[in-house]
């Protein structure tokens, strides 16, 4: 018996070892669009920047629960230089350690523009998918709430949030 339960968990082990490793790609295609993905880009793409998400120990975006909301419920974000929503917008997410593709619906891409229009019906920036949900503009709560209901992982809080005086609750 002891046997058996050992050999399960060194399978486990196996298994559940990629999810915690893995690189992160970021690029720009032809067209100006931004990605970030787990996997490498298509060939041709010009300059890339890998990342090593590391062991998941570390509460960063190596997170298997954060993959797997990724995999049923992808997040885009839709941009364009100098905005200060989609810079909000931009570091939400990665603050909260969510992958995301961010297409640029610059003047520069005409095509994106007109894809986006299709798509939303209107050109507004930011523009965040999670899903099939879109929210045009970024309202925090609003972009926490499709997170959560998309499950990805909220970050860990750290000891500094236990001692805050903020977190403290009200007496």
């Amino acid at each position: 018996m002891a046997r058996n339960t050992l050999i399960i968990a060194l399978a486990t082990a196996l298994v559940a070892t990629p999810a915690y490793a893995g690189k992160l790609y970021k690029w720009v295609d032809e067209r100006g669009n931004i990605s970030y993905q787990d996997r490498p880009p298509p060939e041709g793409i010009g300059k890339v920047e890998e990342k090593n998400l590391g062991d998941g120990r570390d509460g960063g975006s190596g997170n298997p629960a954060a993959a797997e909301a990724a995999a049923r419920s992808p997040v885009s974000l839709y941009t364009v230089p100098k905005c200060s929503s989609c810079d909000a917008a931009r570091a939400h997410l990665k603050k909260r350690g969510v992958p995301y593709s961010e297409i640029s619906v610059s003047e520069k891409n005409p095509q994106a523009q007109q894809e986006m229009v299709k798509k939303f019906g209107a050109l507004t920036v930011p523009t965040i998918t999670v899903g099939s949900k879109v929210m045009q503009g970024y309202v925090e709560t609003l972009l926490e709430g499709e997170l959560d209901q998309a499950g990805y992982p909220k970050p860990e809080a750290g000891p500094e949030a236990a001692e805050s005086p903020e977190a403290a609750p009200a007496q």
